[in-house]
């Protein structure tokens, strides 16, 4: 059995540090290298099977193969006797999961940001031919910097490869399964878009999308792919970023993004209309995991006059309904704010004022159809019989002079709107 301060080959177990369905993870130091590592050795009980070192093997050949600040990096792999062990960087913090079950996230956006470095994680897999399957806050850490890594490939797919089976066993977490995955139907690189689409879900509206009493449960609403709209479960979360999770959770593959790299390019305008430049994520994310309370605050502040003066622009722009968009943002994080209601009010009471002159200048319009109708419903003038001028001389008294014309009336009307 192995124990803390025993030696595989080069590495001293210092301190076990995890546990997870595969394997036991521990804390060790790398004697040659004089560095601290993570040392992920399979379960004794699993290490008979040929199938699970297998999986365990094809984990270290996946992550071996990428190079990327927001996964975590492999150093080595051994499978000698009855000992099959990974070893990895050593991350000094704690997991996604961790972290918002002790502190809720009280703003999407800082939910879209850790997303953001997830997908971008996940686009760089994808670019090798890697898919992960198994995307959930407990396989995201969070470094004590700030840094998101994506770790866990212990059953990620190599797509140019045979699909590795198991009678009997759905491999994943259920709360993080798309559709296909759950009905058994071919998996590809859109899958990771579901599963990073629910934890994208969960941190900003505080919850599961699917939830049920019991694994099977929540498989058929999977299946099923129902769930609250999470603009109406959280209003802060807006209509830019409630689509871009609607996009992502798609039922149909088809319906979703068809490539992840095409969700970070979303995530990144979002923020960037947030007012949070996407080229400078990580050390927002930094400080906002040094410091949740203080940096909220912040955010807040600054996010409330970027909207503000944001959606002023649109205004002037005469791009009402992106405005408006905007400016209920800032109201979803400030109720209260005056200037925004200051000028919501003057929208509406612009609004007012074109209403009621559009319904003077109908009246008037109105009022001069009924007049034209009256007219012409008038019967004509009887005229006096024209006298036909046969030479009589001037001054006879049948000589009759011809009646003269009445001049045509007309009608003008001018109807003022307001700006």
């Amino acid at each position: 059995m192995i124990q803390v301060g025993q030696v595989l080959d080069k590495y001293e177990l210092l301190e076990r540090v995890g546990q997870g369905g595969m394997a036991v993870v521990y804390r060790g130091l790398d004697r040659t290298l004089k560095r601290t590592v993570a040392v992920k050795i399979l379960h004794k009980h699993l290490s008979d099977y040929q199938e699970a070192r297998d999986r365990f093997e094809r984990e270290a050949q996946a992550v071996a193969k990428l190079r990327h600040e927001n996964i975590l990096e492999i150093f080595d792999y051994a499978a000698k006797n009855d000992d099959c062990y990974i070893v990895t960087e050593f991350i000094d913090g704690q997991t996604l999961k961790q972290f918002f079950t002790d502190r809720p996230i009280a703003y999407p956006e800082i939910g879209a940001m850790i997303i953001l470095h997830v997908c971008r994680a996940l686009a760089h897999a994808h670019a090798g031919g890697i898919l992960h399957r198994d995307v959930k806050p407990e396989n995201i850490m969070i470094r004590s910097d700030g840094v998101v890594k994506l770790m866990d490939f212990g059953i990620s797919h190599m797509v140019d490869l045979e699909r590795l089976t198991v009678t009997g066993q759905l491999l994943g977490s259920p709360a993080y399964m798309a559709p296909e995955h759950v009905e058994g139907r071919p998996l590809d690189f859109r899958t990771d878009v579901f599963a990073a689409g629910i934890v994208l879900y969960q941190l900003t509206v505080g919850k599961l999308p699917f939830e049920g009493k019991n694994p099977h449960e929540v498989l058929k609403r999977i299946a099923e792919c129902k769930f609250v709209d999470p603009r109406q479960a959280n209003p802060r979360i807006g209509n830019r970023l409630g689509r871009i999770m609607l996009r992502a959770m798609a039922e149909k593959p088809s319906d979703r993004f068809q490539a992840i790299s095409e969700m970070v390019i979303a995530l990144e305008g979002y923020l960037e209309e947030s007012g949070l430049a996407h080229d400078r994520v990580a050390g927002e994310l930094g400080r906002y995991f040094d410091a949740p309370a203080a940096y909220e605050q912040a955010l807040k502040d600054r996010m409330v006059d970027h909207l503000t003066r944001r959606g002023q622009k649109l205004l002037a722009d005469d791009d009402r309904p992106a405005a408006l968009d905007v400016l209920d943002r800032v109201l979803t994080i400030d109720p209260s704010n005056p200037k925004v209601l200051g000028i919501l009010d003057g929208i509406n009471r612009r609004k007012r004022l074109r209403v009621h002159a559009t319904a003077v200048g109908l009246v008037a319009l109105l009022g001069m159809g009924a007049w034209r109708v009256h007219h012409d419903a008038q019967p004509p003038a009887l005229e006096a019989p024209a006298v036909v001028d046969r030479g009589d001389p001037p001054g006879s008294a049948t000589r009759q002079r011809r009646p003269r014309k009445s001049p045509k009336s007309s009608y003008r009307m001018t109807t003022v709107f307001s700006p």
